[in-house]
């Protein structure tokens, strides 16, 4: 089966460190980081807590997401930036959190 690449609201990096491999996800507009343990092109709430090491993005100046930052229900967000088109692939792709909407790729 050939998979289909689509444009993503994010980049991704692999580290591998003494307790494995973890994912970071960068979005691809702001300076926010996040952690998963498996390359997707949609996350929703799959997030990990941000290891040890993740200091070393906050001293460059980003912003490391938790994970329980990320699961917020998009019910607790102020989601009035969000375009008629988003929100047509919000509720297409049934996206109920933060995250969802921050880590996605777009069709």
């Amino acid at each position: 089966m050939e998979e289909r690449a689509y444009p993503r609201t994010f980049h991704t990096a692999t580290v591998v460190g003494r307790e494995g491999e973890n994912i970071v996800l960068c979005d691809a507009h702001h300076p926010w980081v996040a952690f998963v343990k498996a390359r997707r092109d949609r996350y929703g709430e799959a997030f990990l807590a941000p290891p040890p090491w993740a200091k070393a993005f906050t001293d460059a100046g980003f912003t490391v997401l938790s994970s329980e930052r990320l699961a917020t229900p998009l019910s607790d967000v102020d989601t009035s930036v969000l375009t008629q088109g988003e929100w047509r692939e919000v509720r297409f792709y049934g996206i109920t959190t933060l995250g969802g909407v921050l880590f996605n790729a777009s069709d």
